[in-house]
């Protein structure tokens, strides 16, 4: 079931791309500065190069100015068109920023979701193996050089039987939208180059009967060291997900448990993604919002942290992790501040430098008693387990 350390990680993600997005805007509202104060080719009256090119860079480092602080630098008198200009450009970027950064929340949502849609692709691909075993076991002629048992078959088997027969799962197939038409050599091949190469399934076929222990056992040994291990569908699940890495041992834990209840089709149940999707997704949303409402703020206890440091220096990956783990340890009562701690070393340790769990962990101790003795870090109720 999805766990809170992927939606911390998918919020880190979001903004991590989102910083991504506003360099690049900012790129694009320097660009318009340039544009504005750009010689008149067209124009007959001699254009003023030096004053152009100065305007120019006085209205960039105003718009820095008002990224920065949200308004241009009163010790300076600036010309109308500098200000004019400079503030229609971060009028545009903060625009453009703002839609970007909901688009990357969005996108880590819909990425989260679309585990569910692999998790069905994974156990629909055992009902496809089924299929081709079933047509392999009726060949009237074996194949000399490979002769293969068939006695038994994954077409036989109890647990692909309910799979096959259940209306529920045949529904979230078709919703899903998962479909093999176009990939039925990809599937002949797994069964060709990996399940009929296996000795577990070669001696599970050799024999006429089985237990339900032993269709279970086949059917588990099939999904771990096959569908999710052989190098041929694990690639293929790689190039549909850029995160499998990140997805798949979730999706493993959800077909593991649906496996296990297929014994008796009145047993079988679809492991479902989450209990409460739209907590998980409120979660997600709320760590993001936070941490670009309060961003500045903790650019403030950051720098204070880092006395020796330059917030520049510090690699952005660990930046926004921190930042993340800031916005859960303040705003979020009911989390121990053991357990936001942990969750963002480990964070760390996966997605940054080698050395980046010690860092956060580090930085985040620290911060984490002073800003509780300073009462901006409060817990309650569960918040306060673990918290000696």
């Amino acid at each position: 079931m999805l766990n809170r350390r992927l939606l911390r990680t998918k919020a880190v993600q979001a903004l991590y791309a989102r910083q991504l997005t506003t360099d690049a805007n900012r790129l694009l509202a320097l660009d318009n500065i340039d544009e504005a104060f750009a010689p008149d080719l067209n124009s007959m009256e001699p254009q003023n190069r030096p004053a152009l090119a100065g305007m120019k860079r006085l209205a960039g480092m105003t718009l820095d100015e008002l990224i920065k602080n949200g308004k241009p630098n009163e010790d300076e008198e600036l010309p109308d068109k500098v200000i004019r200009v400079a503030t229609s450009a971060f009028e545009a970027f903060k625009r453009q920023t703002a839609a970007d950064g909901e688009k990357m929340v969005r996108r880590v949502l819909n990425e989260t979701e679309s585990i569910y849609s692999e998790f069905i692709r994974v156990i629909s691909m055992l009902i496809e193996m089924s299929h081709q075993a079933k047509i392999d076991r009726e060949r009237r002629y074996d194949d000399p050089e490979s002769p293969f048992p068939k006695d038994s078959g994954l077409d036989t088997n109890r647990v692909i039987s309910v799979l096959i027969a259940d209306k529920t799962l045949e529904e979230e197939i078709i919703r899903s939208g998962v479909t093999w038409g176009n990939d039925m050599n990809l599937i002949r091949k797994v069964y060709r180059e990996a399940l009929r190469k296996d000795s577990e399934y070669e001696a599970y076929c050799k024999q006429a009967s089985h237990s339900p222990e032993e269709d279970q056992a086949i059917v588990q040994h099939i999904l771990r060291q096959i569908i999710l291990k052989h190098e041929v569908p694990l690639d293929y699940f790689e190039q549909r997900d850029l995160y499998w890495a990140d997805h798949s041992e979730l999706i493993r834990s959800l077909a593991i448990k649906t496996l296990k209840s297929a014994d008796h089709s009145h047993t079988f149940q679809l492991a479902p993604l989450t209990k409460d999707w739209e907590e998980d997704r409120a979660f997600v949303e709320e760590l993001c919002r936070i941490v670009v409402a309060e961003g500045d703020q903790y650019d403030v206890y950051l720098d204070e942290q880092l006395k020796n440091w330059e917030l520049e220096r510090v690699a952005l990956v660990d930046l926004i992790i921190l930042k993340t783990a800031l916005a859960e340890l303040i705003h979020f009562p009911g989390i121990p501040v053991k357990v936001t701690i942990n969750e963002f070393i480990e964070i760390a340790k996966r997605y940054s430098t080698p050395k980046s769990g010690k860092f956060v962990n580090g930085v985040l101790d620290v911060l984490s008693v002073k800003l509780a003795k300073e009462g901006i870090i409060r817990k309650s109720g569960r918040g306060l387990i673990d918290n000696k």
